[in-house]
């Protein structure tokens, strides 16, 4: 299935400033939208002022997927109802030299991909190969060797 992109934009930064605010504890400003707090759970030593970097990561590869199954599903004609993702990463802790606590790796990264749909099986696998393909998100896992496992769970509607 050939589905139509606009490959005419040119490259484009995307540019986020951390600002520090007390111990684990940052602003993150991105464009003109109002600072988001970002924090380290009291366990890690952080007051849970904010979700995590790696939580942000985490959310990223969810809001990333469903973004491009919208603009696929929509450059298709693809008809769908109540998308959502869910996204979860698994994260091990590896030794570090010195005093250093234990450095937090993804290991594992899952993706659900939830609606409803009266579309075929082989439209829906059609959707499915070209959002794995295309997701930036995912496929920066990809290429960090960590391919997120993604599952559709698509309901019949008429």
């Amino acid at each position: 299935m050939t589905v139509v992109v606009n490959e005419s934009r040119k490259k484009r930064a995307r540019i986020a400033t951390a600002t520090h605010v007390a111990g684990c504890r940052m602003d993150l400003k991105v464009r003109d939208f109002a600072a988001m707090a970002a924090d380290e759970p009291e366990i890690a030593g952080g007051t849970n002022e904010g979700p995590s970097p790696l939580e942000y990561v985490t959310a990223g590869l969810a809001a990333c997927q469903l973004v491009t199954v919208t603009k696929i599903a929509d450059a298709m004609g693809f008809a769908y109802a109540d998308l959502a993702v869910d996204a979860e990463a698994d994260v091990v802790f590896r030794a570090a030299r010195g005093a250093m606590s234990p450095i937090p790796r993804f290991s594992e990264a899952r993706l659900l991909v939830r609606m409803r749909s009266p579309e075929t099986a082989e439209r829906i696998a059609d959707l499915e190969a070209l959002v794995e393909e295309r997701c930036p998100v995912s496929n920066l896992f990809l290429d960090a060797g960590l391919p997120p496992k993604v599952d559709w769970s698509i309901e019949p509607i008429a």
